[in-house]
C-alpha cells in the first residue's frame, strides 16, 4: 500500500487496509501470517516530513524454537513512525545526522511504503526465542524425536566426548 505524501495537508488523512491472503510476505522463513493483516491509521505531512500513526493487527505463526512445532499468537502493535525524504546524491557522505535524523525512516518517490512499515512494525513484535510450552523438551539430539510427545530409543547413559577422560579416570579410581 502506498501513501502517497502530496496528497496529504496538515490536518492528515486516515487510511485503513486488510491485506489479502499471501498479499503481504515477512520475508522471514520462520515467522508467516496465520491470517490476514490490518492496517489503520493516520498520515500528515509537516512541510516534507510523514508522520503515520496506527494499529496493525493480525496472527503470526513461528516455529518452536526447541521442537520446532508451530505456535500462533496474536499481535497488536501500536506504531508512531515519522518519515523524511531520502537525500539527495549531492549530499557529502561525511554529513552529520542530527538526532531527530536517528528516530527518522525514509521515503522516495514521494510516497511511503505502508507494507514496509506493516513488516518492520511485526517482526520487532515477535520475540528472539518462542517456546510452545514453558516445559518444552525440545528434540532428541541422537535421533530428532519430539521429546514432548515421545520417548526416543536412544541411550542416555551416552557420555559427551569432552568428558569421557574424566569417566574414565573415575572408573579408574572407582
Amino acid at each position: 500500500m502506498r501513501i502517497e505524501v502530496e496528497n496529504l495537508d496538515r490536518a492528515g488523512k486516515e487510511f485503513s487496509h486488510r491485506y489479502a491472503s499471501g498479499e503481504l510476505t515477512l520475508e522471514d522463513e520462520r515467522i508467516r501470517f496465520a491470517e490476514q493483516v490490518s492496517l489503520s491509521g493516520r498520515a500528515t505531512r509537516k512541510g516534507v516530513e510523514v508522520q503515520l500513526r496506527g494499529k496493525i493487527n493480525t496472527r503470526v505463526e513461528v516455529a518452536c524454537d526447541r521442537c520446532h512445532r508451530d505456535v500462533s499468537f496474536s499481535i497488536s502493535t501500536d506504531f508512531d513512525v515519522k518519515y523524511v525524504p531520502a537525500q539527495n546524491d549531492d549530499v557529502s557522505e561525511t554529513a552529520e545526522l542530527g538526532a531527530d535524523d536517528l528516530d527518522a525512516s525514509v521515503y522516495e518517490d514521494g510516497w511511503v511504503d505502508a507494507d514496509e512499515l506493516v513488516r518492520e512494525q511485526v517482526l520487532l513484535s515477535v520475540p528472539m526465542r518462542l517456546l510452545c510450552q514453558d516445559e518444552c523438551k525440545g528434540l532428541c539430539a541422537g535421533c530428532g524425536a519430539d521429546l514432548n510427545s515421545e520417548t526416543c530409543s536412544c541411550r542416555q547413559d551416552e557420555i559427551d566426548p569432552r568428558w569421557a577422560a574424566l569417566a574414565a579416570l573415575k572408573e579408574k579410581n572407582g
